[in-house]
Formats: structure tokens, C-alpha cells, sequence
């Protein structure tokens, strides 16, 4: 088993979160424990982490899910403690100020697809495996269930957890459960330009930007709004703000505006 955090070598607000936990990475009890103390050590100045198997051959999987066979004989308040480190887990993730995008690969299911949905971004190959098989082993899934409705709407949610069965990348993108499925080999590609192009945003505003959403997420539409405005007028007057903001006047044509 192992988890590693690394920089990138090119872009240093930037940090890939890693890990092997064996054949299909399921994730064990320990493993759970270990991810979420990795996600907790995010350093404070990176603006962009990825999160996704370590592998040197193909694409791979984040997860096929929970490892069942060290559960199956757990105790109800055994499984409250694995259970409440893989929600904490998943809210370490939602908390975190960096824009954080998953990499789903080939296969990811159960508990991996509801981490990989507390993350911003999503990313598949076409034919992906994404579900929630709980409901043939004898689960409820839930810890993120209101995520799910709110990415594919209540209908397409009740279907993907009732019958247990995935979809396929290309089905999930159109759901609106991944943002990219791509073919195998424009895999890493598609990874790349998506972290390049959030990189080369101010790490400022993406901080401040993550906390908007988040105020919006926790607070309610109304006192998020509220909470969003101080935030953005914050951005005003700092270095970032005006950089930004007189390179996109001048890259931007004066009838782009409607003006």
C-alpha cells in the first residue's frame, strides 16, 4: 500500500495525490484512514491537486470500490468507524481550497465514485466502468447521494443506485457525472491540458473562487450570496484582480462586448 503527495515539475501550485493499494485498489479500512490523513496534509499554497491511482501501465482505476471481504463480519459500530473515516475522507476533499479533479480512469465504483464526485472535476475513459453496486452487496449508498442527484438529476440517480448497474464513460458524460470521457489514448492528454488550464488561473482567485462555492454548498443560495459577494469584492484591489483584469480588457476585441 502506498500514498504519496507530489508537486508537479512544472507547475508549483500544483500536486498530484497518488496511491496503489493493490489489485483494483479497493480500499480497505487502513487504506481509507491513510487516504484521508494524505488529504489532510495538502499543503496550504497548492491550488490545483489531482487525485488518481499510481500506475506505470495504461490508464488504470481510481477504485472498484470498498475491499468486502475485510468488512463482511464487521460489527455495526466496526463499520460506524470505517465509515465515518471514508465520509471524512470525502467532506477533507470538498473542504480543501485547491480545485481539486479526479482521474476515474477505467473503473471507479461504490465509495470511490462518491470521492471522486466530492471532487470539482471529473475525468474517464469512454468506456469506463462508474456505479454504485452497493445495493448487490447488501448496502445503502448514501454519504454522498445528494451529490449524485445534484450532478445527474433525481431520476438518472435513483436508477444508477436501485439497479446497481455502471455506466459507461461516455453514458456518464452525458449524465453530467464526468466532465471529460475519452478515448484510452487521449487519456493523459486530456489531464494534462485540464490541469494546465487551471494552473495558469491566479491560485488567488481559485482559492477565493472554492470558497464561494463552498459558502454556497453549506450556507443556502441566499447567505451563500451574501457570503459570495464579500468574497468577491475582496478580489478587488489585489494584484492578481488587476493583472488579470487589464490582460483581459486588452486580449478582448471591443465589439466582443456587445458595446
Amino acid at each position: 500500500m502506498s500514498v504519496t503527495i507530489d508537486r508537479d515539475s512544472e507547475f508549483e501550485t500544483v500536486a498530484h495525490l497518488r496511491f496503489d493499494f493493490g489489485e483494483l485498489n479497493l480500499f480497505a479500512p487502513d487504506a481509507i484512514a491513510t487516504l484521508r490523513a494524505h488529504v489532510a496534509d495538502v499543503p496550504n499554497d497548492i491550488s490545483v491537486l489531482t487525485i488518481g491511482p499510481d500506475t506505470d501501465e495504461g490508464v488504470g482505476g481510481l477504485t472498484a470500490g470498498l475491499k468486502l471481504d475485510e468488512v463482511k463480519d464487521y460489527s455495526v459500530s466496526e463499520a460506524r468507524g470505517m465509515l465515518t473515516d471514508l465520509y471524512e475522507l470525502m467532506q477533507g476533499v470538498r473542504d480543501l481550497d485547491a480545485v481539486t479533479v479526479c482521474q476515474c480512469g477505467e473503473y471507479t465504483l461504490g465509495g470511490g465514485l462518491e470521492l471522486a464526485m466530492s471532487c470539482d472535476f471529473r475525468v474517464a475513459t469512454e468506456d469506463a466502468a462508474l456505479g454504485l453496486p452497493e445495493i448487490d452487496a447488501g448496502l445503502v449508498t448514501g454519504i454522498q447521494g445528494s451529490l449524485l442527484i445534484r450532478l445527474v438529476g433525481l431520476q438518472a440517480a435513483k436508477e444508477i443506485v436501485y439497479t446497481g448497474e455502471a455506466v459507461s464513460g461516455l453514458e456518464a458524460e452525458e449524465l453530467g457525472l464526468v466532465n471529460r470521457a475519452v478515448a484510452p489514448d487521449e487519456y493523459e492528454a486530456t489531464v494534462d491540458d485540464l490541469v494546465e488550464t487551471l494552473a495558469k488561473k491566479s491560485p488567488v482567485i481559485l482559492e477565493r473562487q472554492t470558497q464561494v462555492f463552498r459558502a454556497l454548498r453549506s450556507n443556502g443560495i441566499e447567505s451563500g450570496i451574501d457570503h459570495s459577494l464579500e468574497t468577491i469584492a475582496g478580489c478587488f484591489d489585489t494584484y492578481d484582480q488587476t493583472e488579470a483584469m487589464t490582460a483581459f480588457l486588452e486580449d478582448r476585441e471591443p465589439e466582443f462586448w456587445g458595446r
